[in-house]
């Protein structure tokens, strides 16, 4: 078998040029050159063109939607946070002492003989919504109390 039939053999068989050149020991021009003077070479070129673009179609599709999946679970999340921050406003229209301390925890020192969190002032001047201060249980925020040495 010359080498232009076992060229054209290997590539129907699903060999690349790359591989049928290092096989028949010659350039992958050469081997190109070979095959282009088959037809069958053209409709098998034709028809691997089109399986690779119908890979890359699905590949595309399966990509967009991961992305799709992972922007949902995202928007989920913050669909959440904006429904809890929505109830946090909606009752009486103003969010409650607990919220404000909650979210301006770090402008708040522990008081240990009043057990109240008392606003900084050297934080800055004190907004006219949040509380001066707020009785806190001794148990609640531990990490505002001074332990005691026995």
């Amino acid at each position: 078998m010359d080498k232009k039939a076992k060229a054209l053999e290997l590539y129907l068989e699903g060999f690349k040029v790359v591989e049928i050149a290092k096989e028949l020991g010659v350039s992958q021009p050469a081997v190109t050159k070979m095959l282009k003077q088959f037809p069958e070479y053209h409709q098998e070129k034709e028809r691997r063109k089109k399986e690779n673009q119908e890979k890359a179609r699905q590949w595309r599709n399966e990509y967009k939607k991961q992305k799709r999946e992972q922007y949902d679970e995202d928007y989920e999340l913050v669909l959440k946070s904006h429904r809890e921050d929505a109830a946090a406003l909606s009752r009486r229209g103003k969010l409650s002492d607990d919220i404000l301390i909650k979210l301006c925890i770090l402008n708040y020192d522990y008081n240990k003989e009043k057990e109240r969190l008392v606003f900084n002032e050297s934080a800055g001047k004190r907004p006219a919504d949040l509380p001066r201060s707020v009785y806190v249980h001794k148990n609640v925020l531990k990490q505002f109390r001074i332990p005691t040495r026995q």
